[in-house]
């Protein structure tokens, strides 16, 4: 009897590493999916900060465009109230464009853009080579 009292506690040690290396690597586990997380909420806030900076530089440089459009159409008509009438009749065309192709002009893009971002597996590397199409 001595040698199964030997075997159960040889047993009961094995299983109590056991269940340490389990709770060890269920902490790795955890903290390498904390860190993956984070991984990709900073690309898609890195997408989103892009997309912010440069549609509001797009912004600023059309607004732009328009006030000097709207200058020279009402040069041109002698009439800047005119001008900046058709560039007001510019933006509201503009407006209900962008209301009714929503989906694919801004929606699809954008959503499309940051899904790419947030699943992407950080396993593969981000640049592929083109394939070679026969």
């Amino acid at each position: 009897m001595p040698e199964t009292k030997r075997d159960t506690e040889e047993l009961l040690q094995s299983a109590s590493e056991t269940a340490t290396y389990l709770r060890e690597y269920i902490r790795l586990q955890l903290d390498y999916l904390r860190l993956d997380l984070a991984e990709r909420i900073a690309k898609v806030a890195s997408i989103l900060a892009v997309f912010l900076v440069v549609g509001a530089l797009l912004t600023l440089g059309f607004f732009m465009i328009t006030i000097a459009l709207a200058l020279l159409l009402g040069a041109w008509w002698n009439s800047y109230a005119s001008g900046f009438l058709a560039i007001a009749g510019l933006y509201l065309l503009l407006a209900v464009l962008l209301a009714t192709f929503k989906e694919p002009l801004l929606t699809n893009p954008l959503l499309s853009s940051l899904l790419k971002a947030f699943f992407q597996n950080t396993d593969e590397p981000e640049h592929h080579e083109p394939q070679e199409h026969s």
